[in-house]
């Protein structure tokens, strides 16, 4: 979004647009009103394509291209999906032209995942990591090009990692498809100039949202997809996918080669100016510019920034539980988000929550409790007979799936793995089906608490953010080594704390306890002092905020 006194980069003629958009300064609904003004300009039977990187992301910009556009000329002229899902599509249309077999199971993200595992087994935590990011690195440098099977093999044998090299070599044999393979082939495909010819004359426009999390080679696929008309936004202060592949510096000067100078937003229609404060010092940190908030005076309190420090991480854990008791019992229909790191950091609060059962709560790691595989469950498992079997449900929720949404595709089987282990503890599908949630049919995010990780919740937001375990080890983490690696640690806890609307609560333990019971003593990060300088208030002046939103 612009004041009224600038020009709306939705709106400007050029055919390649770039556009630098901060947290919560409007970026999905530039590209929702850059689509509308993109229609007008389609030829006939043409569409966009707008691309993004998670279901959720999908799920988010749907629901405000659907508000902007209507849902007529939605249907009619856009299409969203994510990178892995247009990548199906190609396959599953043009495959055979490179010698694949277009009718084979696309593959989820688990498929390699259980590959790796089988070399991991019996190792313990740190060993195991080296050694399956060790694999999933030399298999994914070796897949990030155009490349087939026999190039693939030819630079697994230069890296040297022969787990790798066998893992490939049993997916050949198996005749399957590994997830990355999907993105390999799809760049094959349309490096065919007829193939290619074919999406450009079909897609007169792409929409790619979070530029900085692409890698070149999702960069060529979207290019590739539509020669008309390319829209690229993000902001390069919210790049944390370098480990996945992502090459932010190389494609922002790719991009800017290409659109030139990036338009830039800095006014933020999502939080208050408390937790602007906040964010603004550790974007200063990073080199970023200074965000200020559309309206500073609509928000209550201004907001809230807190934080604190607690003996144990089992005492950080309650007090975030009951905080958020608090926080929902003077607004019902407040989101709540618990963002750490790291999952193990989250484990005593996510145990603690468990325990307090009248909260609503959702784990955004657990596949049975995302809103929109609960409700395709319900639904179908309403239109069985009763005492139908586990292997009946299996097949009615999978025929309600789309085939070439590889993401939704395996999330669903994850969550009939973990609804079919709930079966067997209650009786039937439909005695299941009873204990699990349906949420609501609108947003991405439903009011209650939701656990999860800074990855899985990039561009989301909640009214309030706590992010527990602001500790060495943790933030950073220990693999974080060299500079780029620290300023990628940083970034992410800017993309935590710009999650927040209303109110941030930064918090850390003096004192945690490991899997193995060990207690150990973690270290302040080395950025507390810098976030925490920003946070006026002190844990124990919260309540009292709190109970002043309830009667202002």
């Amino acid at each position: 979004m612009t004041t009224e006194a600038e020009p709306d980069p939705a709106q400007s003629p050029v055919a390649n647009l770039l556009a630098i958009a901060p947290p919560g300064c409007g970026k999905t609904e530039l590209l929702a009103r850059r689509a509308q003004h993109l229609v007008a300009q389609l030829e006939q039977h043409q569409r966009i394509l707008a691309l993004t990187f998670s279901n959720r992301a999908k799920r988010n910009l749907r629901e405000r291209l659907l508000v902007t556009l209507g849902p007529q000329r939605f249907r009619h002229y856009v299409r969203v999906t994510n990178f892995h899902g247009h990548a199906a599509e190609i396959i599953r249309a043009h495959g055979r032209t490179i010698g694949l077999d277009p009718s084979a199971p696309m593959p989820g993200r688990s498929t390699l995942d259980n590959a790796i595992a089988v070399y991991t087994r019996g190792l313990g935590p740190g060993p195991a990591g080296k050694r399956r990011d060790g694999i999933a690195k030399a298999l994914s440098e070796a897949k990030q090009g155009p490349y087939d099977d026999d190039q693939v093999r030819r630079a697994l044998v230069l890296s040297g990692n022969a787990y790798a090299q066998q893992i490939e070599a049993d997916r050949r044999e198996e005749g399957i498809l590994h997830y990355e393979d999907l993105l390999r082939h799809a760049q094959r495909l349309l490096g065919i100039e007829a193939v290619a010819r074919m999406y450009q004359q079909h897609y007169g426009a792409v929409l790619v949202d979070e530029f900085q999390d692409l890698s070149l080679q999702q960069l060529e696929i979207a290019l590739s997809s539509s020669s008309t008309s390319r829209t690229f936004v993000g902001d390069p202060l919210q790049g944390i996918y370098s480990w996945a592949g992502a090459s932010p510096t190389e494609v922002e000067l790719a991009l800017r080669d290409l659109c030139g100078e990036p338009q830039r937003l800095d006014m933020s229609y999502r939080s208050s100016p408390a937790v602007l404060s906040v964010v603004n010092r550790v974007s200063a940190a990073l080199g970023g510019s200074t965000l200020r908030a559309v309206s500073p005076d609509a928000w209550q309190e201004g907001g809230a920034a807190a934080s604190g420090v607690f003996k144990t991480g089992q005492d950080e854990a309650r007090w975030i539980v009951d905080t958020s008791t608090q926080v929902l019992a003077s607004n019902p229909q407040a989101t709540i988000g618990v963002i750490t790191r790291l999952g193990w950091r989250r484990e005593p609060i996510d145990a603690a929550f468990t325990d307090a059962s009248n909260l609503p709560r959702q784990r955004w790691d657990l596949a049975i409790e995302d809103g929109e595989v609960i409700k395709r469950i319900v639904a179908r498992v309403g239109l069985l007979p009763r005492q139908a079997t586990m292997d009946a449900v299996r097949r009615a929720v999978l025929d309600d799936v789309d085939r070439n949404d590889v993401e939704a595709l395996a999330q669903t089987l994850d969550a009939l793995a973990d609804f079919e282990t709930l079966v067997a503890q209650v009786g039937t599908p439909s005695q299941a089906v009873a204990q699990l949630r349906p949420q609501g049919d609108h947003g991405a995010i439903e009011p209650g608490v939701h656990l999860l990780n800074a990855h899985t919740g990039k561009g989301q937001q909640f009214d309030w953010v706590f992010l527990p375990g602001l500790e060495d080890f943790h933030i950073p983490g220990n693999r974080a080594v060299t500079q780029e690696q620290l300023k990628e640690e940083l970034r992410i806890v800017l993309v935590i704390l710009s999650r927040a609307r209303h109110g941030v609560v930064v918090t850390r333990a003096q004192s945690l306890t490991a899997k193995s019971g060990n207690v150990w003593n973690p270290d302040a990060s080395r950025w507390w002092t810098g976030v925490t300088d920003a946070c006026p208030l002190s844990i124990a002046d919260l309540p009292a905020h709190i109970a002043a939103l309830a009667t202002s």
